[in-house]
């Protein structure tokens, strides 16, 4: 079996070359644009895609390409791009679907680097357009043109006043930079955004992505001095790894969030007949989000909710976090919000609460929440705040109108007193009408207000979330290869292609990656079994072994504790009598005996998982027989350094439970990180084990030792 090393590097070398390939310049910075199909009709995409340009005050040359008019729209026109006399930097393209490809070809002909291609009729109109498709990717291959679509909306630089889009109106200029897979949703982000405040720094529509992805826009947008966050809308992922990779590196630089449709089944199928991508495993693409330090939210209310505290600029220190309001009830509504989302509402220092009591009314609260009373006035809410300046929890201003509440008055005292405020500050204006002015004086000034305590929450926790992550992968690199080639290939030489094999064919993998195994042999017979019980010493487990059984307990093919030699052997008999009558057909190979390991342990499991979009990810949680039960596990894209490990490992739900505990000690945390580690490079560096299963893993306060395993290697079929 072939044992390819380096693969994992080569793969992640081919994915940075694709993602930051030079090419997306044409497409943030042109010069001159051309719109090949304009039209005079403004109600047509190509009529609709030229007065956009010249609405926005493009500062740059346009053309317009018309095969019958000499001008459109006021402006010179020509039949074809080779009639263009100037250099043209970037072509939108607005013709029938058959007339794409030979219109590119002219593109390269002239010069052109780069072309945005909002023409439908392509995979998503059947197998006739798959096929115009298919054509234009194959040329896409070679051709010195960089390409956006096709069968997207198009794409807006406010700042650059560039609309490139069929879309009415231009959107304000600002820091988020957000592409996103569906052309409609954006139309409907564009006309949110109006009302709420949100300013952007691009807005690409990358449509079927024949040429730049969801990668490539990342890449640009981790660079581009106009993005400060960067969202995104995805339904599917081009290439894993490259994502990855990309999201990483972008991550590094500023905060991203996504949200991802397809989580359901249901979801995923939607998707595939909307776009034609292949999904990949939705819990693949939350392992890839988390690893690469950033977030991916459930809704697109939270997607822009959590932009609107990322503009603000201000990065949470912790978890920590501090409520104002003057209504009781919204308060304990916020803290109730804040604990299930995993924020602390601890009750504030004495000495801030000593500042407040000076400050405020006798029957005011001071604790956390801090309630200043219904009748709370904007001098009342502005001295509650400077009494609690200093504090590097975030902040939670909240409002419920009162018959003489100036909402205006309290949200510029909050302004006042929070300008120098380190982390977030969100406000809370709960009503309608009467507290409007309040909210837009907030958002102007830069603090986003939500009309109730919980989508405030949501919103910080995420933002905080984001931000932990973000400050973990500061410190964490995706390791390289560290396990002996040499002695992986001797281990691995006696595997077969197709084979499926447990712990006595895979131990040899296991201890040539430094993981611990504990000591087992096989029996063809009761008698054998017998002997090799003697030579292992009692007591030990027995263990069917079968090719046809994967859950050896479920058929009675596991006992333990067996104290004698003769009670293994007697053992032995009765499991054959027993999965003889249960399950006729099954082969039987033997019986493994196995050394008994304790029972001061935590039974894990520990496994690897393929995904056809983002490749091997490792796979930790609680093991033994109720592995589908508690469905405890915590997955990441292989190989994971110990730091990510250790991580995995306390997102489990049952992760106090490898603490010390009733009398049993802890168990050894930097032994059990070192056996994940060393188990996801060891399915990187072989790309052949399509399964492999450690369960259980048995996590003591020793060590690591597995119990069970089992693998499988690919057939022919699957390595081609």
């Amino acid at each position: 079996m072939s044992i390819p090393v380096d693969q994992q590097a080569m793969a992640e070398a081919t994915s940075e070359d694709v993602v930051t390939r030079p090419g997306l310049g044409p497409f943030l910075h042109p010069r001159a644009v051309a719109v090949i199909g304009a039209s005079a009709d403004p109600s047509k995409v190509g009529g609709s895609v030229l007065a956009n340009l010249k609405a926005a005050g493009f500062p740059g040359r346009l053309l317009a390409i018309n095969t019958s008019r000499s001008i459109v729209q006021g402006l010179p026109a020509v039949p074809s791009i080779l009639d263009a006399r100037e250099p043209i930097d970037l072509a939108v393209v607005a013709v029938p679907a058959p007339a794409v490809l030979p219109v590119l070809k002219q593109c390269v002909t002239a010069g052109v680097p780069a072309a945005v291609v909002i023409s439908a009729g392509f995979r998503e109109a059947g197998e006739a357009g798959r096929a115009l498709e298919n054509e234009l990717r194959a040329w896409l291959r070679d051709a010195p043109l960089r390409l956006i679509g096709p069968n997207c909306l198009g794409w807006i630089r406010p700042g650059r006043r560039l609309n490139l889009t069929f879309a009415p109106g231009m959107p304000a200029t600002g820091p988020l930079g957000f592409f996103s897979h569906s052309g409609a949703l954006t139309t409907a982000i564009l006309d949110w955004s109006r009302d709420h405040h949100l300013g952007f720094s691009l807005l690409a529509s990358l449509g079927n992505q024949a040429d730049v992805d969801e990668s490539a826009v990342l890449a640009a947008l981790a660079t581009d001095p106009d993005t400060h966050v960067i969202l995104g809308y995805l339904e599917g992922v081009a290439d894993g790894r490259a994502f990855f990779t990309a999201l990483r590196d972008a991550a590094a630089h500023k905060p991203c969030v996504l949200m991802k449709a397809g989580r359901s089944a249901e979801g995923a199928r939607a998707v595939s007949s909307h776009t034609g991508a292949l999904a990949g495993s939705d819990r693949a693409f939350d392992a890839a989000v988390r690893q690469a330090g950033a977030l991916r939210v459930s809704t697109l209310e939270e997607l822009f909710d959590v932009a609107r505290v990322l503009v603000a600029g201000r990065t949470p220190t912790g978890r920590r976090v501090i409520v104002v309001t003057n209504g009781g009830g919204l308060g304990i509504v916020a803290t109730d919000a804040a604990r299930d989302a995993g924020l602390d509402v601890a009750p504030l220092p004495a000495a801030d609460q000593a500042r407040l009591t000076a400050v405020l009314p006798a029957h005011a609260a001071t604790a956390n929440p801090v309630d200043l009373i219904g009748d709370a006035t904007p001098s009342r809410y502005a001295a509650a705040l400077h009494g609690l300046g200093g504090s590097s929890a975030s902040l939670l201003v909240m409002l419920a109108p009162q018959a003489a509440t100036d909402a205006a008055g309290v949200a510029r005292a909050v302004l006042g007193a929070t300008r120098d405020w380190p982390s977030p500050v969100l406000g809370v204006f709960a009503g309608g009408a009467r507290v409007r002015p309040g909210i837009t004086a907030l958002e102007d000034g830069g603090v986003p207000c939500y009309s109730f305590p919980e989508r405030a929450v949501r919103a910080l926790a995420c933002t905080v979330t984001l931000a932990e992550r973000r400050r973990a992968s500061e410190v964490r690199a995706m390791p390289g290869p560290r396990l002996d080639a040499s002695r992986l290939a001797t281990a691995a030489s006696g595997l077969r292609t197709g084979q499926t094999f447990g712990l006595l064919d895979g131990a040899p993998l296991l201890t040539a990656s430094g993981i611990e195994v504990v000591p087992a042999r096989l029996a063809r017979s009761a008698s054998e079994a017998a002997d090799v019980a003697r030579g292992l010493g009692v007591p030990v487990a027995l263990k069917i072994v079968s090719p046809d059984i994967t859950h050896k307990s479920d058929v009675g093919g596991v006992v333990l504790g067996l104290a004698t030699p003769h009670a293994v052997a007697e053992a032995a008999d009765a499991m054959l009598a027993r999965i003889g009558r249960t399950m006729p057909r099954a082969r039987l190979d033997g019986f493994m005996v196995q050394a008994m390991a304790g029972a001061d342990g935590v039974e894990l499991l520990l496994g690897v998982v393929r995904d056809a979009q983002f490749g091997p990810l490792v796979v930790v949680g609680f093991g033994g027989i109720f592995v589908e039960v508690l469905g405890d596990t915590a997955m990441r894209l292989a190989p994971v350094d110990e730091v990510e490990a250790r991580t995995m490992l306390a997102e489990l739900r049952m992760a106090p439970a490898l603490g010390a505990f009733r009398g049993r000690p802890a168990v050894n945390a930097d032994a059990l990180a070192r056996t994940i580690s060393r188990f996801s490079e060891l399915v990187v560096q072989l790309p052949e084990l399509r399964e492999l299963e450690i369960n259980p893993l048995l996590a003591t306060s020793a060590g690591a030792r597995a119990l069970d395993l089992r693998g499988r290697i690919a057939s022919s079929e699957e390595e081609t």
